[in-house]
């Protein structure tokens, strides 16, 4: 072998030996790990699940901790959040069909303490549950410390929270009141109250007021009808009865525990929120029904009312109460008198 091939092959050895001393970097952990989107809006008093991390092509897996999470006016510590508070949870699914009595129910309720989240330190999902209602900032902000095969990084104010207000009750749409002519079938009135008037407690037809914390952590919630004077029907004497005449539709009853009738409304029990509770839909109707029969009825304030005729006053709702004590509905009839 002459000598200009031994220089070119040492020349070719040379750079491999070095190289295969030096130290090889394994996997990757960027510096720009950040959410899926960039604040975090949390519904407070409700069960929701933040975003996860994108990681930004760093090496999987990652172990995530948070570090801290602050109010991010004033800088303290969060404690409103990280305070553990008695939390009801399920076991098992609730079935309104074949849960009827309270021991059923708690059978598959179990009280625990827990802060007002939980972080997921695989991939940075937060689940925030219904003690996000003794939330006291509207803003939060929160570190991580991220790390994988390649070491460990503090990623400081990466996590913004908007804490969205708690709302106690949910609508969906307005509720309704109907007058309706049994022969012949006719709806003389039919009215759909707006969600702003239900929302500010200024429905002609529909209220919805918080009476006391009693009931808590569970709920009771009275459901009285009255007419244009305040008078209320009796469900105690049938005055209100569930359902629409000629339809199979849902009521409270369905999902209450010890429903109580007395001289002037219902009294539904149930021990945990929100109420009605979800799973109870029927064929995925949020709307609960009642109606009072023509015995009931004295006189209706319409141009095509007859005395002679019989009628039905048919209402629905279909909200959702979401906080703990005790509540009352009340359905007005600013049309008609009590007979």
């Amino acid at each position: 072998m002459n000598k200009v091939n031994k220089i070119i092959i040492a020349g070719i050895i040379l750079p491999l030996v070095i190289w295969s001393c030096t130290k090889v970097d394994v996997g990757y952990l960027s510096d720009y790990i950040k959410f899926e989107n960039p604040i975090l809006y949390v519904e407070s008093g409700s069960d929701f699940t933040t975003g996860k991390l994108l990681p930004d092509g760093s090496t999987k897996p990652l172990t995530v901790e948070m570090l801290e999470i602050r109010n991010k006016e004033t800088g303290e510590i969060a404690t409103d959040l990280l305070t553990p508070r008695p939390l009801v949870q399920w076991l098992e699914a609730y079935s309104y069909e074949t849960d009827t009595t309270l021991a059923q129910i708690e059978a598959k309720l179990a009280t625990i303490e827990v802060p007002a989240f939980e972080f997921n330190s695989i991939n940075g999902e937060i689940r925030w549950n219904s003690n996000t209602r003794y939330a006291e900032a509207e803003e939060y902000e929160f570190d991580l410390q991220i790390s994988n095969v390649r070491g460990t990084k503090t990623y400081p104010g990466i996590g913004q929270v908007s804490m969205q207000p708690f709302t106690p009750v949910t609508f969906v749409t307005g509720s309704r009141i109907q007058i309706r002519r049994v022969t012949p079938a006719a709806t003389l009135y039919s009215y759909i109250e707006s969600l702003d008037n239900l929302y500010d407690g200024t429905s002609a037809i529909n209220t919805v007021t918080k009476i006391s914390e009693e009931s808590a952590p569970g709920i009771t919630v009275i459901l009285k009808v009255v007419d244009k004077n305040g008078t209320p029907f009796n469900p105690k004497e049938g005055e209100v009865l569930p359902n629409w005449p000629g339809f199979n539709l849902p009521y409270y009853e369905e999902t209450s525990v010890n429903t109580e009738l007395t001289d002037e409304e219902f009294i539904f029990h149930f021990p945990v929120t929100p109420f009605p509770f979800y799973s109870w839909y029927n064929a995925n109707n949020p709307y609960r029904y009642y109606h009072i029969p023509n015995a009931s009825i004295g006189v209706i304030d319409h141009e095509d009312y007859n005395p002679d005729d019989e009628y039905w006053l048919n209402f629905r709702t279909n909200l959702q109460i979401n906080g703990p004590g005790t509540w009352e509905i009340k359905i007005m009839y600013p049309n008609v008198t009590h007979k």
